[in-house]
């Protein structure tokens, strides 16, 4: 895959609409590009959807694809504090058909777009954000790939159609106490038995939320084990998009 000038890359904001709540997602599409091409959706940490899942859809169109920062929360939603980010991700988590039907809502809005080939849609997810794709991926939703970054593992939806012929790819962090190895090795175990083709990457000394620039500081602010990690990012994007790559030929 062709990485694109930054300077071509143009984002826009596209609205969705489910049960009367507008949903205000993000698309990034290189504009130097004629056609369509595979479209990669980004769910959000619990935080919502923000200039972090901005940038990573931004960066996806980088790579050759059209980037979606979708928005779970409705109403371009997004927390200050951890009480905050807690009840509304708790609200979707909670909530499995509203769940589902916010992220069927944003794919459904993704492939009317004239740049997205609508037979070719990933999913990467970071945090709450890992925890919603896995979510949908065990519960059948038809993908490409799936890719989650420090994703919560607890509380997934049940896995309600195997074999589960998606592939999945985890960066964890192995110093990360919202998400322990023992869960990791528990949930990797049970979606191998229902035929996942399912890795794990475990960068050992880093902490929740590691991908994101922004992450040290909020750890600090309110005392929680979150800090950035460059090595483990770039390393984990640069993993990510090879799986992609490979997903997408397949």
């Amino acid at each position: 895959m062709t990485v694109s000038n930054s300077t071509s890359i143009e984002l826009k904001t596209i609205p969705y609409t489910l049960d009367d709540v507008t949903m205000q997602g993000a698309l990034a599409v290189d504009a130097s590009k004629q056609g369509r091409r595979p479209a990669v959706l980004v769910v959000h940490e619990w935080w919502g959807r923000n200039a972090f899942s901005d940038d990573r859809a931004k960066a996806l169109a980088k790579l050759g694809y059209v980037g979606f920062a979708v928005d779970m929360y409705g109403n371009h939603a997004q927390a200050d504090n951890p009480t905050e980010a807690s009840a509304l991700s708790s609200t979707i988590g909670g909530n499995l058909p509203l769940m589902k039907g916010r992220f069927m809502a944003a794919i459904h809005a993704v492939k009317q777009q004239p740049e997205v080939d609508p037979d070719r849609i990933a999913v990467i997810g970071f945090c709450f954000g890992g925890s919603v794709a896995l979510s949908m991926v065990r519960q059948g939703v038809p993908l490409r790939a799936v890719a989650g970054f420090h994703a919560g593992l607890s509380g997934l939806a049940p896995i309600a159609h195997s074999p589960i012929n998606v592939p999945v790819r985890l960066y964890m962090g192995g110093n990360d106490p919202f998400v322990p190895t023992e869960q990791v090795d528990a949930t990797v175990k049970e979606m191998r038995a229902a035929g996942t083709d399912i890795e794990v990457v475990t960068y050992p000394n880093a902490k929740h939320a590691f991908t994101n620039p922004a992450a040290t500081q909020k750890g600090e602010t309110f005392n929680l084990p979150l800090q950035y990690n460059e090595q483990a990012a770039n390393d984990s994007w640069h993993q990510m998009s090879l799986f992609l790559a490979d997903a997408f030929k397949a």
